[in-house]
């Protein structure tokens, strides 16, 4: 048990950069379906939008005009996203300087448990942190704070700490009805947020937190 306390983190634009993977997966679905280029951004927002990522695939189908089954789609996607996804640079320090500085560790996701699960295991994180909890696992999503507290007990610790995302509606949301103190990755902060800190990213967080 940590004597610090626990960090809940976010999984996708937060450890992980998912906007990068969802973009080769969407230049290659273009190349393989030879759908029109100027579709891209577009598919992009489609799928890095904060929802349930399944009801994207039936609306870029019926746009691009692809010869394929929209559960086609989202089951390549799922299968495809462990192996595209990279850990954000530093991460991967950043969290072995927090676990040495005494804090446990773990990750809190939406998602599916297949996909979720498989970016964990294919960057290295279920070796950097203390468990995870998917939302699919237990029918609960962020910012329902269920979620949270689900993977406090998983981890049978206290929820005392931070939960640190880059979705201030879902994370820092979660966090702030968990009662935890919560931390918001983003280049692009608001002013009057509700968030105790405000960061670039995951190395400025754990060097925040460290000093204090």
């Amino acid at each position: 048990m940590s004597s610090t306390g626990l960090v809940i983190f976010d999984l996708d634009g937060t450890l992980v950069d998912q906007e990068a993977a969802v973009k080769q997966w969407v230049d290659d679905f273009i190349r393989e379906y030879d759908a029109e280029y100027a579709l891209r951004t577009w598919i992009v927002d489609q799928l890095t939008a904060r929802m349930p990522k399944d009801q994207a695939f039936a609306r870029i189908v019926d746009r691009s005009a692809a010869a394929v089954e929209s559960s086609t789609l989202w089951d390549d996607y799922r299968s495809r996203m462990p192996q595209l996804v990279t850990l954000f640079p530093d991460v991967a320090r950043a969290l072995r300087d927090l676990r040495e500085a005494g804090w446990m560790l773990g990750i809190a996701t939406n998602g599916m448990a297949d996909n979720q699960i498989g970016k964990i295991e294919r960057t290295g994180l279920d070796a950097l942190v203390d468990g995870w909890i998917v939302s699919s696992e237990i029918g609960i999503r962020k910012p329902d704070p269920g979620l949270l507290i689900a993977l406090a007990e998983r981890l049978d610790a206290p929820l005392e700490g931070w939960m640190v995302g880059d979705g201030f509606e879902t994370d820092v949301e979660a966090g702030r009805r968990a009662g935890l103190r919560t931390a918001w990755v983003t280049d692009r902060p608001r002013a009057g947020t509700a968030a105790d800190l405000v960061v670039g990213d995951v190395p400025q967080f754990a060097v925040e937190v460290i000093s204090r």
